[in-house]
């Protein structure tokens, strides 16, 4: 389920929304498969086995489907979004938790990585906040060399628009312009585990064009899909 809408503030935009990696499903998803093949073997070596082992076999089965199954559950009830703003992990199936990250009192960004972690592409991201907050640790995020890179864009981003409202603050009052008008909207949709790039943004051929490459950035680090790109790249072009 995407982020709701609804929980975002004014002028903020969801830029990323990952779901947990599949590794995250490591250890429920290895014993209900050997669960099975144990039982496969079973059966099939001793066809005439007594009902109490059958009964066992069983009950080890289901007791592991039912382990993944709520595993599934709670990776679909988990997600990790990066907006304009903030980072933000909601979490839990029954009852929810939420945690809030600013991204002006974010002071380090790191990621881990073991072995078998660079080799199915997931990790931990640490994040160094300010304040009696300490460093906040999120396990199982997909590809977090990248998502590491795309907080710290943001972050930039955050700074440079601070720094241009001062200035802007301070152009309007010696200039004031009464002339001025509101440009028009164009709204991405946020894929369920995919990218999403800045909402409300002005609509003509410069802009476009910036947004097609921050796409083509996002693709080349493999957080945007080529199908998501393509997606994207002709709902921009029919815009113009």
């Amino acid at each position: 389920m995407p982020f709701p809408r609804r929980l975002l503030t004014e002028d903020e935009d969801v830029v990323v929304e990952l779901r947990p990696h599949w590794a995250f499903l490591g250890r429920p998803l290895v014993v209900a498969v050997a669960a099975v093949a144990l039982a496969v073997v079973v059966v099939a070596v001793f066809p005439s086995a007594p009902v109490g082992v059958l009964y066992l076999l069983l009950a080890l089965v289901a007791g592991s489907a039912l382990w993944l199954a709520g595993r599934l559950v709670r990776w679909f009830a988990t997600s990790l979004v990066v907006t304009t703003s903030r980072i933000v992990q909601r979490s839990g199936v029954f009852s929810r938790s939420g945690l809030e990250l600013r991204l002006e009192r974010v002071n380090q960004l790191s990621y881990h990585q073991s072995i078998p972690d660079r080799i199915f592409r997931t990790g931990q991201l640490h994040v160094e906040m300010g304040g009696e907050t300490g460093e906040v640790v999120f396990d199982h995020v997909p590809r977090p060399a990248a998502v590491q890179s795309v907080i710290t864009e943001q972050i930039d981003a955050m700074h440079h628009r601070s720094a241009g409202t001062l200035g802007a603050g301070r152009v309007t009052a010696a200039t004031p312009d009464p002339g001025s008008a509101a440009r028009p909207a164009v709204i991405l949709d946020t894929p369920p585990s995919g990218i999403a790039r800045v909402e409300r943004q002005p609509v003509g051929e410069e802009s476009v064009a910036d947004r097609l490459v921050q796409l083509d950035e996002l693709r080349r680090r493999g957080i945007v899909t080529d199908a998501e790109f393509a997606s994207k790249k002709a709902e921009l072009l029919d815009r113009l």
